[in-house]
């Protein structure tokens, strides 16, 4: 199975495409993500509680999207890549030029470290070995992650309800 490595704080992260079966490791790191972000009275990830997250996380596995951030074996993070993104940018999530990142989440107990930050850095770079542009979207309500995204050299490109 291929895998990136990166070197952290803590040691080694380990980056692989999920497979069948790392569903339930995935929805733990995006659970303990959006258990957190509502303690902040930030709803951004309220779905991934629910059964329609459950799908949404079944479907990028399945799909190929979804990839785990592993640490001595053990799952930490994870971040899914896609290659168009119709659903929250419209029109242009189908205009061929840009790679999506998705769903970046880290355990809470190793936030702090920079794991966060270097899985968006290697998402990033895989999208750019296919794609010119790369693309994302955040809660307008989540000034600190908005502000991490301007600082990873993201710009805003505007505010979009979602259906």
């Amino acid at each position: 199975m291929e895998q990136s490595v990166f070197s952290a704080t803590l040691g080694e992260i380990h980056i692989r495409r999920a497979v069948i079966g790392d569903e339930d490791s995935i929805l733990s790191i995006m659970r303990d993500a959006a258990r957190w972000l509502e303690s902040k009275g930030i709803p951004q990830w309220a779905a991934v509680l629910t059964d329609q997250g459950n799908q949404l996380v079944r479907h990028r596995v399945k799909e190929g999207f979804a990839y785990l951030a592993s640490l001595d074996g053990v799952p930490i993070g994870t971040i899914s890549l896609s290659w168009d993104d119709a659903f929250g940018w419209g029109e242009k999530g189908m205009d061929g030029i840009a790679g999506y990142i998705h769903g970046l989440a880290v355990l809470r107990e190793y936030g702090g470290n920079h794991i966060g930050r270097d899985l968006l850095r290697w998402g990033m770079d895989t999208i750019k070995t296919r794609k010119t542009v790369v693309r994302l979207d955040c809660m307008a309500g989540n000034p600190r992650l908005c502000r991490f995204y301007g600082d990873m050299g993201f710009t805003s490109v505007g505010q979009r309800a979602l259906p």
